[in-house]
């Protein structure tokens, strides 16, 4: 994968982060428990999302050399 095509997927997974981390803050302040499986499921997926944004981070330093 080349550099532009490694910041592009960087910046895709920063948005999918971001966007998953509002919307477990908004199902926890409504404290509805029948969002609990949601929001497992959005938490596994930050951390997920987490590691995949270090892994990336080290892909790109070794492509800009």
């Amino acid at each position: 994968m080349d550099l532009a095509a490694l910041v592009k997927a960087r910046s895709m997974l920063i948005l999918l982060l971001a966007t998953c981390q509002q919307t477990v803050l908004a199902l926890e302040a409504a404290s509805n428990t029948l969002d609990t499986d949601l929001t497992a499921d959005l938490n596994a997926l930050i951390a997920r999302s987490e590691h995949e944004l270090s892994a990336l981070a080290v892909k790109i330093d070794a492509a800009s050399g």
